[in-house]
């Protein structure tokens, strides 16, 4: 807190500029900065969005994707699987993947129902598998989970790498994350990780995803981004998602 070389930067801004809306301004200080999250994020993820906080950065990821099927012509994709039980933010995108009945229940006339898949609860299981073959186990029940609802209708999967506030740290066993990313890869379906409690540090990495060599077709970030100083989060993707949705008019997120 109060970090004396962050409020020296702060001021010397703020005495410039405090705002300039990014659909008719760009800024010196934004530029730089995405270009140094692209530099720390994973091969490919040369796009930076920011935004002010975890929902809203969580918002972006579901509605960039969203954007982009629809660009595509796949109209049908529209269901984003998540786990369960998961928190993944409080406005009614994110509330609608978000999986804990006292923040659900009093919205769940206004908001959309999305599936949701057990979380990797590996510890607690009591069978005779290993920690490993438990961890493909849990990664099994997403493709099951696709393959229910119907591939056509599936856009994504969002996922912490390590749980947040509704798991207490969970860590899957190691294999659990490869398999995710190839089921994702085999249905064509967004890997998207909300890293808005993970990032930025917090685990020893930039990135979670980095423990296990994973690169996320999205990815959500907040909290430790701002390290309490601003409001501020961001979502990266990939290049081939932004050009596709540039290339159909833009991104519709005002």
């Amino acid at each position: 807190h109060s970090n004396k070389n962050v409020l020296d930067a702060m001021k010397k801004q703020m005495e410039k500029s405090t705002f300039g809306y990014r659909l008719h301004f760009e800024n010196e200080p934004a530029e730089q900065l995405a270009k140094k999250v692209s530099e720390l994020s994973p091969d490919g993820h040369e796009k930076v969005f920011f935004v002010s906080g975890g929902s809203e950065a969580v918002e972006s990821a579901i509605k960039l994707a969203r954007q982009y099927a629809y660009a595509k012509g796949d109209h049908k994709k529209s269901k984003v699987i998540s786990r369960s039980p998961s928190y993944h933010g409080a406005t009614f995108g994110a509330l609608a993947l978000t999986s804990y009945a006292p923040l659900n229940d009093p919205f769940k006339a206004m908001t959309m129902d999305m599936p949701h898949i057990p979380s990797p609860t590996c510890y607690l299981d009591r069978d005779n598998f290993t920690l490993e073959e438990r961890g493909l186990k849990y990664a099994e029940m997403l493709k099951e989970k696709i393959i229910e609802e119907g591939p056509e209708n599936i856009l994504a999967f969002i996922m912490e790498p390590i749980g947040g506030a509704s798991t207490g740290a969970l860590v899957a066993p190691d294999r659990y994350y490869g398999r995710i990313r190839d089921i994702c890869d085999e249905f064509d379906i967004f890997l998207i990780y909300d890293e808005v409690m993970t990032g930025v540090g917090r685990t020893g990495k930039f990135l979670a995803a980095e423990h296990w060599n994973i690169n996320p077709d999205i990815i959500a970030t907040a909290k430790g981004f701002g390290a309490g100083y601003v409001s501020l989060g961001a979502m990266t993707a990939k290049q081939n998602i932004v050009d596709t949705v540039f290339d159909a008019g833009g991104f519709q997120h005002g």
